[in-house]
């Protein structure tokens, strides 16, 4: 009787505790443009490539040009930072912002500045929007 009990108690106390919650999308989501802006600064082309789609329905605008395909678009990178070797910067203009569109979805939105040298040695910069979902 005694382990009847005792096992009818456990059972209400599993029952009472809530089920392990998810943290809320945006947290899930904040680390990533985060890790990517990180990795731009450094010139690091493997782990800004990390955070995106790994497949050829992947789909990257720059200006007028459009780019299909995680390995297009990383070769790309590769070489917009000659190798690692860029000395652009990337400041942000404020925090990225987070739209949750669905429990599985998000968007992101962010400003910066691109800061790069020109070649007779003197700074020029660009704003620069980036979105993603």
């Amino acid at each position: 009787m005694r382990s009847l009990v005792q096992l009818a108690l456990v059972a209400c106390v599993l029952v009472g505790r809530p089920a392990f919650a998810a943290p809320p999308v945006q947290e899930q989501v904040q680390p990533l443009p985060d890790e990517m802006l990180q990795a731009a600064n450094a010139h690091d082309t493997d782990p800004f490539m990390a955070v995106p789609l790994h497949e050829p329905s992947l789909v990257v605008t720059f200006d007028d040009q459009a780019m299909h395909g995680w390995q297009l678009v990383r070769d790309q990178q590769l070489q917009w930072w000659d190798g690692g070797k860029s000395k652009a910067l990337y400041p942000l203009e404020s925090a990225p912002e987070i739209t949750v569109i669905d429990p599985a979805m998000a968007a992101t939105f962010q400003m910066m500045t691109v800061i790069s040298p020109k070649p007779d040695g003197r700074s020029g910069s660009a704003k620069v929007v980036a979105t993603s979902i």
